[in-house]
């Protein structure tokens, strides 16, 4: 204990080293997320949903890589 008290004065612990941890009730995980039961229907709307943004996003990134090639290759010079 005295060498605890020795760390402690020269600085090695905060002030409430010694105090009790309070658990928490909830992890952060728990606290944002909430469970929602949905139906086997909802859940495949959903997901194709997802699925649909997915290829869009990649429609998008392709079209993106076509105008910085055109870009690159000078094409865009006049």
């Amino acid at each position: 204990m005295n060498e605890e008290r020795w760390l402690f004065e020269k600085g090695c612990f905060l002030g409430n080293w010694n105090d009790d941890i309070v658990p928490q009730t909830k992890t952060p995980v728990e606290s944002v997320s909430k469970l929602q039961d949905k139906d086997l229907n909802t859940l495949l709307a959903e997901l194709e949903d997802i699925k649909h943004h997915i290829e869009d996003v990649r429609e998008r990134q392709w079209h993106i890589a076509k105008l910085i090639e055109y870009h690159n290759n000078g094409f865009a010079q006049g």
